[in-house]
């Protein structure tokens, strides 16, 4: 069927299986891993920082636990990619500014360390827009170097697109996970607000910004997402949160057949006609699986609630830059920063205080249905560097703090990929990615036949 495409799986376990079990010599596989995407990346620039010394160091550390008799981590020599707004030690974080070149931390941010006491290789930090906000950095899409890989997390999907690693970390305040993973053609995952501590990252909005994560299969994402979740002590949004059971609860069979709605938005009319028809065949190939029901309005009020809020803290969290680096901002943040200046105080508590209400908006859907279904974007890639296309498909979801997956299932008729967007209860994100396990098998199967 014409837009519908089968997907693929790779599970992170057989990477780490083929280390602890020496069928692959750790040191040897990884380093000629490392000097290929060394090598590759020229053309997709999806990293900003790579070292043969910081990656010898890091196997040197994986090789001793082994040979101390160590029972090796959940990810042991699984390469990642880290977007370069997250603090590493060995690596520089510029949060891809030229204000901070060369600028290393004094600390890993929480969700490294995490991921080295797994037993996780960091091969890199990944590209990202200015501040994690809009001004593109110079990743290309692997799919079409002609095209945006879509932001602010761009570097961390193309890499995984590019099979760089297999998986890789980025962070969503609008829709920087599942707009990018859409267009690479890889899952992107955004747990639910609070799940992933953010401690060591940049902030850009305390309100909104939540850690996601990219990877080839949903078990991959569900491996690195359950090694770095929970509380850290620091970030007030995980206090008192245990670490959540994503890839236990993922890896489950589903009791019964999960149920699904499709939900076409209010900005339906907004998708390219080549989008739409790619959506029409998938709701038809799954036929009564899937459910058509209306959006209530609480989503168009979300947009412009989004919009202040994120805005306000933005310009708050960028005040050192905006007083004393402003001409090294790009003109598009100058400007957007100096509009922020006026939102009034009563409109910033005003539509912070709505996103309680928007994350409960959607009770009366999850207690009949375990995902709601939409476009992860408005069409394939644009082209052009320019711009890294719309987020207005994950506004709302990201505003309530809702777990969201981009699944890889379609494509343009240009033959770029194309994401099915699929949002689940706030918390329960193991019950999403189990009903996604189910509608990923189901959806493989029909698209072959």
């Amino acid at each position: 069927m014409s837009g519908v495409k089968p997907t693929t799986e790779f599970l992170v376990e057989d990477w780490r299986s083929a280390f602890v079990s020496g069928r692959l010599d750790i040191r040897s596989t990884l380093g000629a891993h490392g000097a290929f995407v060394e090598m590759a990346d020229h053309e997709v620039a999806a990293f900003v920082a790579l070292g043969e010394a910081e990656r010898n160091a890091q196997i040197d550390t994986l090789e001793q636990v082994k040979q101390s008799g160590q029972q090796p981590g959940a990810l042991y020599g699984v390469s990642v990619g880290l977007k370069d707004i997250v603090d590493t030690e060995d690596f520089p974080t510029s949060y891809g500014s030229p204000i901070y070149e060369g600028r290393y931390a004094i600390a890993d941010a929480t969700v490294a360390r995490r991921i080295r006491r797994a037993g996780g290789l960091i091969l890199g930090k990944t590209a990202t827009t200015e501040f994690a906000t809009f001004h593109p950095a110079k990743t290309r899409n692997p799919h079409n170097p002609r095209h945006t890989p879509g932001g602010s997390s761009s570097g961390s999907a193309a890499a995984v697109a590019a099979g760089f690693v297999p998986v890789s970390i980025g962070t969503q305040t609008n829709g920087s996970v599942i707009r990018p993973a859409s267009f690479c053609g890889v899952y992107g995952f955004k747990p639910s607000f609070g799940l992933i501590p953010r401690t060591g990252i940049f902030e850009t909005s305390p309100s909104l910004d939540q850690v996601g994560f990219f990877g080839r299969s949903l078990e991959d994402m569900a491996a690195l997402a359950q090694v770095v979740s929970g509380d850290d002590g620091r970030d007030p949004a995980t206090k008192g949160r245990s670490p959540h059971r994503f890839f236990d609860i993922c890896s489950e069979d589903f009791p019964i057949p999960p149920r699904f709605c499709f939900v076409h938005t209010p900005w339906w009319d907004q998708v390219a006609p080549d989008a739409r028809e790619a959506y029409e065949a998938f709701l038809e190939l799954m036929g009564s699986d899937i459910d058509k029901l209306v959006l209530p309005d609480v989503v168009n009020k979300a947009v412009d609630w989004h919009s202040v809020v994120y805005e306000a803290e933005l310009a708050a969290s960028l005040t050192r830059e905006w007083s004393h680096h402003r001409q090294q901002l790009s003109s598009g943040l100058q400007a957007r920063l100096e509009k922020a200046q006026g939102i009034k105080a009563v409109d910033y508590l005003m539509a912070q205080s709505r996103i309680d209400h928007v994350t409960d908006a959607f009770g009366e859907f999850f207690d009949i249905y375990d995902a709601i279904l939409c476009p992860a974007a408005l069409g394939t890639a644009p082209e052009g560097l320019s711009s890294t296309g719309n987020p207005i498909m994950q506004t709302v979801w990201t505003f309530g703090g809702l777990p969201c997956v981009s699944l890889p299932f379609l494509s343009g008729e240009n033959g770029l990929p194309l994401g099915v967007q699929a949002v689940g209860p706030y918390l329960q994100d193991g019950r999403l990615l189990r009903a996604l396990r189910w509608l990923v098998r189901t959806f493989d199967q029909r698209s072959s036949e």
